[in-house]
Parts: structure tokens; sequence; C-alpha cells
């Protein structure tokens, strides 16, 4: 497993100046640095500001200010530490804060929680407002938070996309495309760095772009400063869920309308009535349903982008967000005790095995009213209340299977095997009976339409195997595991988010050949 590399600063800064007698505010240093000739930091109660604020947010933080900024911060307060925890395609670092105190909480559990932001590299706000959080910290503002919660914030996680304003990274890969391949050295480091802190929420920050010429043609976009998104996926906790649902988007909403935001949850879809309009994706291959299928309570924020996809409207883009950010640890921190026994328990189902069945291809349904949105008319900018019939709310199975007690990998298969590691899957290298071996034979390769995606969706047929052609040449991986659902979302043949729907992984899928992976019940 790959450890954490402290922070080691080898740019040469500017000579700190000290307050000869500091205040002390929630255990920080108040300091006086020179920054980019400017003053950064001064007291406390005197105006403070980051990179993007000096410049009154005509462009966004850079790296090197990002890393300079941060190593500042860090320095001045024993409350936050700074690391590295890996390196972009580019050879960037990626940094680390780690909030909290270092003694353990007087009243149980501390509430952990991860904030990653800027994955797409044109999607600047989640990290600005990283920083305003972190300034926040260092002046002593959410001192409320540190005696239950411990809270690491990665402001960016694609630093290569971000100094050319790209989606992807150097290498062209869209991280929140990745996290079951895990092509990217970025997100590989993203889930090392999970592992070892196994947080109760994760918060994955992004922005949304609606002006299309779609929606321009429909005559109106959506302009909301904040979209939520929670899990999805019917096969994870249905009390997470709940919970997310009936007390965290609500509270958000009210929090985001008192300060002048305007809020809605996380919807996606093309123009009226160009097709459905529902509730993010089922997938578990993004940054929020990658860790809520570990037991996790997951959220993603969609923050409202430029029409340049770059610096317009950056600071009210960058306040929105962080007041969701604070919002949502105000609201999480009072239930910290409740969160984290529904996040114990959901590990709990899923160490033991997870469901009885689990639903490997599920679709969006209507329900039972159409939904009414205020937008804004793309001709007079005023607001304009549009009624959307084809509005698909529920998530239901399509077809489901009865989970099995384990899979065998061959171990010559190098991709299969990496990304056994690569998510830390746990294995044996041994095998024993009396458990009944089936291998898939691909009958015939049929395509189906999934969210608007074409996917396969293959015949198949089970075939016993006798013990001579499996006790060699493969290890074992059980189901009772955090990975139970992952692992079954994943290889069977027949799920709509299989390893065979991506191209990597297709030499896998051979009509009239058996598929690799061998399922044991």
């Amino acid at each position: 497993m790959k450890r954490l590399q402290h922070f080691q600063n080898n740019r040469k800064f500017g000579v700190h100046s000290f307050w000869e007698n500091p205040p002390i505010m929630n255990r920080c240093r108040t300091i006086l640095i020179p920054f980019l000739a400017v003053t950064l930091f001064a007291a406390c109660k005197a105006e403070r500001q980051t990179p993007a604020q000096h410049r009154n947010f005509t462009s966004p933080t850079t790296h090197a200010e990002l890393g300079e900024f941060l190593e500042q911060s860090t320095e001045a307060c024993d409350l936050l530490k700074l690391e590295v925890f890996g390196q972009s395609a580019g050879g960037l670092d990626l940094f680390v804060v780690k909030a909290g105190k270092d003694e353990p909480s007087p009243s149980g559990e501390k509430l952990r929680v991860l904030v990653l932001a800027q994955q797409h590299g044109n999607e600047h706000s989640g990290k600005e407002a990283a920083l305003l959080l972190i300034d926040g910290m260092l002046c002593g503002r959410h001192k409320r938070w540190f005696d239950t919660m411990e809270i690491w914030i990665i402001p960016q996680m694609n630093p290569d996309g971000s100094e050319v304003n790209e989606r992807r990274n150097s290498e062209g890969i869209d991280f929140n495309r990745d996290h079951v391949v895990m092509q990217s050295a970025e997100v590989r480091a993203l889930h090392d760095l999970s592992h070892d802190f196994m947080p109760h929420v994760t918060l994955d920050i992004h922005e949304y772009h609606p002006y299309s010429d779609a929606w321009e043609a429909f005559g109106a976009f959506k302009q909301f400063d904040v979209q939520t998104g929670i899990i999805t996926n019917p096969n994870l906790s249905q009390d997470i869920r709940k919970y997310s649902e009936e007390v965290v988007l609500p509270g958000l909403e009210n929090k985001l309308k008192a300060g002048g935001y305007t809020f809605h949850n996380y919807l996606v879809g093309p123009a009226p009535p160009e097709g459905p309009t529902r509730h993010s994706t089922v997938d578990i291959d993004d940054g929020r349903q990658s860790f809520g299928v570990l037991g996790s309570m997951s959220f993603i924020f969609e923050g409202l982008n430029g029409r340049d996809r770059y610096a317009d409207s950056l600071q009210r883009r960058a306040q929105s967000q962080a007041m969701a950010v604070r919002s949502l640890m105000d609201i999480i921190r009072h239930d910290r005790e409740k969160i984290i026994q529904m996040v114990d328990d959901s590990r709990r189902v899923l160490v033991s095995g997870g469901n009885d069945t689990v639903a490997i291809r599920m679709d969006h349904f209507p329900g039972e009213k159409p939904l009414q949105l205020l937008l804004k008319s793309s001709q007079t900018g005023k607001d304009t209340l549009v009624k959307i019939h084809n509005y698909h709310p529920l998530v239901k199975p399509t077809f489901s299977i009865e989970r099995a007690r384990g899979y065998l990998i061959p171990r010559s298969d190098s991709l299969l095997m990496a990304l056994i590691s690569n998510h830390h899957i746990e294995y044996q290298e041994t095998f024993e009976d009396p458990q009944q071996v089936f291998a898939y034979r691909f009958a015939a390769l049929s395509r189906s339409f999934d969210e608007g995606l074409k996917n396969y969706f293959p015949e198949v047929e089970k075939e016993v195997l006798d013990a001579e052609n499996y006790q060699r040449d493969y290890i074992f991986v059980p189901v009772t595991q955090l990975h139970s659902h992952f692992l079954a979302l994943t290889l069977e043949p027949q799920s709509q988010i299989g390893l065979i729907q991506y191209p990597l992984f297709q030499y896998l899928l051979r009509e009239n050949e058996h598929f690799p992976v061998l399922r044991v019940e």
C-alpha cells in the first residue's frame, strides 16, 4: 500500500514576518507573509485574501499559488497539516490538508469527512471554495467542527487540466469516469488516501454548464448556484439515502437560500422534451458513488459554471460553493452519532457479504407528478416557471442476481490483478472446496441502452466446472468484505456497469467463449 508523503517545500518563499505578540485564535498563529508582492496574511481581524481574491477573482488560483498558499496556511496553524499524497501525470503535486485536533473527541468517535475538488480542470469554483474554507479555519471561524470532526480537504485533484483549463488531465483521462478502472495515477492516489482515512462522509465538488445550444433553443437555462446529488444506486444503503434526501438536501436548501443563493437536487438530462430529466447516474465510476458503494455517505456538489468555463462569475461561484460546504459540515456535525451509526451499519452489511440479491441492471422511472422548475429565460434573463413532464425521479432494478460467495480471478491476467490491487480488495491465494464453481459462456453479445448509453447486455449460459479446471492459477476473492457490492457490479458479465463496458476490458468479452472470471456459489 502506498503511504502518504509529508509535504516538503523546496521553493524559496519570502521571509515570514510575525507579529511580536500574535493573538492565538483556535490554536492558530496569526502571521503576516509576503505573497506575490502583497500582504496575504494579516491579523485575523483584518481582511485576508486567497490568491484569486487578491485579483478580484479575475482568474483562478494557479497550482504554484495553491501550493504556496497551503504551505503558508498550515505553517500558521497547528490544526492544519499539509501533505502531498501523489503526483499528477504531468508531475505536479497533489495536496491534502488535514484539519482537526490531534486529541480524541470528548464525546466519542470523530466524524471523518473527505472533501475533494476539481476533478475536472475547467471547474475552478470547488478549488476556490476549498481555499476560502481553509482560510476560515485559519482564522478560527469553524472551530465548532473540530471537537467532533476530522476533515481532509483536497483542493485540486487535476492540476494538469487546471493549468490549461481543460476537463481532462494531461493524459486525456476524465477522472470522474475512472474510479473503477483507475487508469490515472491521480485517482489511484485518491483511493489510497481514502483507504487510509476510511471517511464516513465524502463530498465531491464539481460544476455544471447549462449554456448549450439546445437549452438556448428551448428558451431557458438552469441557474441554480448549487445542485447537490446523493447516492442513487439501489444497492447502496437506503437509510443513508433517506437521511440524505430528507435531512441534508432540505437543510442545504434552507441555508443557501438564507445566504442569497439558489439550490436544487442535482438534475441531469437534455433540454425538454428531447429526453428524460433524472437525478444523476447509478454508476459507481465517479467521485461520489465509488465511495458510496463502500458504505460512505456520499455527495456531489454541482456549482453553476461560468459562460466561459473559466473566470466568469468566479467570485459568486466560489462563495456559493464555500457556503454549501460550510452548511453541509454544520448539518452532519449536528447528527454525527447518527451518521457514524448508519455508515457502520452499512459497512457491516457489506463485510457480511452484502444483500442476498444484487441489482446489476437498473433504470430511471417517472414519478407521479411532473417537475416544476424555476429557470432563467435565455432571451430576457427573467425567471420563468417550466413544467417538465418527462421527469424520472425513481430508480428501480431491472435485472438482479443472487449474490455469489466469491470470484476466482486468473493470476495471469495482469489487468484484473492490478484492479484488485488498486482497489485494496482482499483475496486468498488458495481456494478450498466444496463450493460450486461456475463459468459464464457468452451465447450472444446483445446490446441495450442504459442511461442513454449503448451498452453490452450479453446472453450467458452458466456451466459447472470440475475442480481440475480451477484449482490452479486463480486467486479467490470473497464477497465478505467492504467491496462486496463493488465485486458483483464489476465482475458479473451482465452488469450494465461491469468491466466489459470499458474498452480496456473488452478483451474479456468473446462470443461462444467463457468469461475468464469464475463465479463461486
